[in-house]
């Protein structure tokens, strides 16, 4: 019998190579007349931005650019973003970038909205009001953010990041057009795709997962396993962009409905020390986390397992093994020490691992031993 469950709803998705250009479009009919179009500075110099800007300049004139989105954005940048928008009347926002620039959006339309301060609004559904109108354009394959209720900050004061989740940050519209991937570069497409394979495998996993989810989820997983080598090859593939992007979005959409596992949990306090790609330290942790979930996934990881190592494949140790695979020919370090982990700070990272929320929803129970012998053995 299927127990009963509950679905978020997320925005309109619009997909297809080219449907970049209708942004402008999707502004205007949203009301906007001086939309604000957030991004980051790289986007403009590998001319990503060019038929974004073409379709503003055509439906939506009066748009503002702001192109100073942080990676992996502070507090105090939201801020910054903030004052762009206020000072410039703007009356909208289109985000257009990887998780970071849709991030920023997020949390400075709440503080729009909503007032107050950042700290107001750590933790799950504490925002009583809705974003401005919000569309979000991703421009990498990996956070699935174009879809999530959630958004990514550093807390600069604290020196740890901290998250927002609410039905209040769904964007609008998200386009996600695969022909804005065709320049990014390879370690970010390899990092990005084992993001999105993270989310897939974790939110199945996640003790909220239902069979809506798991069937986004599974298509995800079988996208990326049949694609993921020649997407990172070359981004510019049409025939394996388009699959890796939709795989994206969808295990964003089943996530952002069930939560994910220890992966992310033993990731940020990586990147709180040593910083890094989040993908990439994702890629890392993931084949040893699958390892550690395997009594109560065997069943589950053995369904994956054609999708991620081929047709013949069978076992729930199979598909742990196509995850190793996958990551090692896209180039993902096999270590922690490969991304610039060091030993002496891992009883410190797995303190802060076994407090993060993930756990909750982790397939099995994980506590400080669990989370530093994980580290351990990816020490190499």
């Amino acid at each position: 019998m299927i127990q009963p469950f509950q679905i978020a709803s997320g925005p309109r998705v619009r997909f297809g190579a080219g449907e970049a250009a209708f942004a402008g479009e999707e502004a205007a009919a949203l009301g906007m007349k001086r939309p604000m179009l957030l991004t980051d500075p790289g986007l403009s110099a590998a001319d990503v931005l060019t038929p974004i800007i073409g379709g503003f300049e055509k439906a939506a004139p009066g748009y503002q650019l702001f192109e100073q989105a942080e990676t992996n954005p502070s507090d105090e940048s939201i801020l910054r973003a903030r004052e762009f928008y206020e000072s410039n009347d703007c009356d909208g926002m289109v985000a257009v970038g990887g998780g970071s620039s849709i991030d920023t959006a997020k949390a400075m339309g709440i503080l729009l909205t909503n007032g107050g301060k950042l700290p107001d609004y750590y933790g799950a559904d504490k925002p009583a009001n809705r974003v401005p109108p919000f569309i979000t354009v991703p421009t990498t394959a990996g956070t699935g953010s174009e879809v999530t209720r959630a958004s990514i900050i550093t807390d600069v004061e604290r020196q740890s990041k901290a998250s927002i989740h609410s039905d209040t940050l769904y964007a609008d519209v998200a386009i996600v057009d695969p022909s804005l991937l065709a320049t990014l570069p390879k370690r970010f497409a390899a990092g990005a795709l084992m993001d999105a394979l993270t989310h897939a495998i974790e939110s199945i996993g996640s003790l909220r997962s239902t069979p809506w989810t798991e069937a986004l989820s599974m298509q995800a997983v079988a996208l990326i396993g049949r694609h993921a080598r020649a997407f990172v090859d070359n981004p510019a593939d049409p025939g394996a962009a388009g699959p890796i992007a939709l795989a994206a979005t969808l295990a964003g959409a089943s996530f952002t409905n069930t939560g994910l596992g220890i992966v992310h949990g033993l990731t940020h306090p990586v990147f709180n020390f040593f910083g890094g790609h989040h993908g990439t330290t994702n890629g890392v942790l993931l084949a040893a986390v699958m390892k550690f979930n395997l009594p109560a996934m065997r069943e589950t990881y053995a369904r994956m397992a054609p999708l991620l190592a081929g047709a013949g494949a069978t076992t729930a140790e199979a598909a742990i093994e196509g995850v190793r695979a996958i990551a090692l020919d896209i180039g993902i370090p096999a270590t922690l020490p490969g991304i610039g982990v060091k030993e002496e700070y891992l009883d410190r990272m797995a303190i802060e691992a076994a407090k993060s929320a993930t756990v909750q929803t982790n397939p099995l129970p994980a506590d400080e031993k669990d989370m530093k012998k994980i580290y351990l053995e990816l020490m190499g």
